[in-house]
């Protein structure tokens, strides 16, 4: 293994740690890597989108290691929407307070669905001629 992937597979580790530490409710704020609880004035949305990218990543460095490649330009959009639609369902609070977070990772999950067909015809495009 290659320095090169190997920096990248200790990154996709701590990217899969600190992503699903999130799902638990704590986070890590660097600099001073603190651990901290999250607060229940939170409303989530910046952990949730946070937590998202750092799994998204480690998502794509997994393939990359794979030699494996999105088949399609929209993969990287549908995979970051379906870690929000995850990560929020654990980390966004079950209120009325919160009735606008809740229509809005309903409106993703709608777009993930679009998202999913998109990928499906844009890769069937791809590979057509290919056999």
């Amino acid at each position: 293994m290659s320095v090169r992937k190997g920096l990248l597979a200790l990154a996709m580790v701590v990217f899969i740690v600190v992503g699903l530490m999130s799902l638990a409710g704590y986070d890590v704020f660097l600099p001073g890597a603190v651990f901290g609880e999250a607060q229940a004035s939170e409303t989530g949305r910046l952990a949730v989108i946070r937590a998202a990218s750092f799994l998204t990543m480690a998502y794509f460095i997994f393939r990359h290691l794979r030699n494996k490649r999105p088949l399609s330009s929209v993969a990287p959009v549908q995979v970051f929407l379906n870690f929000l639609i995850l990560i929020g369902l654990f980390r966004l609070p079950f209120d009325l307070a919160h009735w606008q977070d809740w229509l809005i990772l309903g409106g993703l999950v709608v777009a993930s669905t679009l998202l999913y067909f998109e990928n499906r015809s844009e890769a069937q495009k791809i590979f057509k001629n290919d056999w």
